[in-house]
């Protein structure tokens, strides 16, 4: 979704520009040099987009599972089961069923007693192992981002230089102007939608922490870590 796909040909016709004018000598040493740095800051931007679009998907797989799942808060509450499976409710209701209602009541009572340290509404050891990938891949991305707009900043430098002293057309110009604003683009977008992904599942693990499940602590104070290292990296993105 994240991924920007470029033309590494069109885009190193850059490097060499000038080559084909008439009276104008073949800068072959001066090109290579351009079209080796130009190709670099080309996969270093695509590395980088890559690192983006697997943050959101990770963030979006800990929302899925932080989610407080509505079924088994019916069930703990009803039959004061700690962790509940599609075959524990099943065999929860006949139980009621075969129990009659005063072993129904019995059975809540004790529930809810112990329902404060025994309910489980998502996985904790789950969580842990997507909240650790994910801040792997934002640790990534917090270092290797600034590095990659500098160069982006300084190349644009140099090719209004180049532009302004006759060595590049304004087209060859706007070609990769375009390029690095479209990157900037996408990654902000990227990363705006991966702090927006950890706020919820922060929210997602309060509304658990509210219906009694414990052991939450760094889990809450995880997502909103990764939601405000998202958010910092993207406000480091300027627009073009």
């Amino acid at each position: 979704m994240f991924a920007i796909r470029i033309t590494l040909c069109g885009a190193l016709a850059l490097g060499v520009a000038g080559c084909n004018q008439h009276n104008e000598p073949m800068i072959s040493s001066r090109g290579a040099a351009s079209e080796h740095v130009l190709a670099s800051s080309l996969a270093n931007e695509e590395v980088m987009m890559e690192q983006a679009g697997a943050l959101t998907k990770m963030t979006r797989d800990i929302i899925r599972k932080s989610t407080v799942q509505g079924a088994a808060v019916g069930a703990v509450a009803g039959c004061g089961l700690a962790i509940l499976s599609a075959s524990n409710a099943k065999n929860c209701v006949t139980g009621v069923i075969a129990g009659g209602a005063v072993g129904a009541l019995t059975g809540n009572a004790v529930g809810k007693k112990q329902a404060q340290n025994r309910v489980q509404l998502v996985s904790p050891s789950a969580l842990v192992r997507s909240i650790g990938k994910a801040d792997d891949r934002m640790d990534v991305v917090s270092r290797d981002l600034p590095g990659m707009l500098a160069a982006q900043d300084a190349e644009l430098n140099t090719l209004t230089l180049k532009m302004a002293q006759g060595e590049i057309t304004e087209a060859q110009y706007t070609q990769r102007f375009e390029v690095i604003k479209a990157n900037r683009a996408q990654l902000a977008e990227a990363l705006s939608l991966s702090a927006t992904q950890a706020n919820e599942a922060h929210r997602n693990l309060q509304e658990a922490q509210a219906k009694g499940q414990s052991g939450l602590d760094w889990h809450l104070s995880a997502t909103k870590n990764l939601a405000r290292d998202a958010t910092s990296a993207r406000s480091a993105i300027t627009l073009l």
